[in-house]
């Protein structure tokens, strides 16, 4: 069983997902007919693309479906932030300007979510500054972050001088904020450091990650 734990401007949520596995019993020793042997067949690129999508699409419903009506997206709708195996990780404004981040599973299964009380928790800062919005974790798989970036623009994002690979989302909370999420294995701990250029110079800033730095585990700092 995988857990699932989310955290919106420290406000931490944990569930379970549901079980996978199970499978057959190994068949070690057994005699019966010969299984002709087949070649596997890499999806097209377009295809994975497709398949992602409804994937996408399917979470998407799901955590709508299970959430209250003042917590539905606004105007701007939704920005997918990450994709995971059965999975996708939300973030969005209510039409109150609210912000919220919620995951959903592709199979209809579970669905949770978290949001801001007020637009003033996610003010825009009158100075350059990131802003961590979301913490995703799954137990000894993957942490997915969002961070907002206001008055300048994310470079790099990096942990102990290595990239990460970042994307940029939708704009779904003001207008001038802009939105970056990226991944990290697990249970990483440290900080990151992010790379960001103000009007004509460059400059960096760290955000904390879940955890301290720990023996036995991956760090950043």
């Amino acid at each position: 069983m995988n857990r699932l734990l989310m955290s919106t401007l420290g406000v931490a949520l944990i569930l379970a997902t549901a079980c996978t596995g199970g499978g057959r019993p190994s068949m070690a020793g057994a005699h019966g007919p010969t299984v002709p042997t087949v070649t596997a067949r890499t999806a097209s690129p377009q295809s994975t693309t497709a398949l992602q999508e409804r994937a996408i699409e399917r979470a998407r419903s799901t955590l709508l479906a299970a959430m209250s009506t003042k917590d539905l997206p606004g105007p701007a709708g939704t920005a997918t932030a990450s994709v995971g195996p059965g999975s996708a990780l939300f973030v969005w404004a209510t039409a109150d300007d609210r912000f919220c981040s919620g995951s959903g599973a592709a199979n209809g299964g579970f669905a949770t979510s978290s949001c801001t009380a007020s637009p003033g928790d996610t003010a825009f800062s009158p100075h350059p500054k990131i802003v961590p919005l979301v913490t995703m974790v799954a137990i000894g798989t993957s942490q997915n972050l969002v961070i907002g970036a206001d008055r300048e623009t994310v470079q790099a994002v990096t942990c102990n001088g290595t990239p990460l690979a970042f994307r940029r989302l939708a704009a779904v909370l003001d207008g001038r904020r802009a939105l970056y999420a990226f991944d990290l294995p697990g249970r990483t701990g440290g900080s990151v450091t992010v790379t960001v250029s103000r009007a004509h110079t460059t400059a960096t800033e760290h955000v904390d990650l879940l955890w301290d730095r720990h023996r036995g585990s991956p760090s950043c700092r």
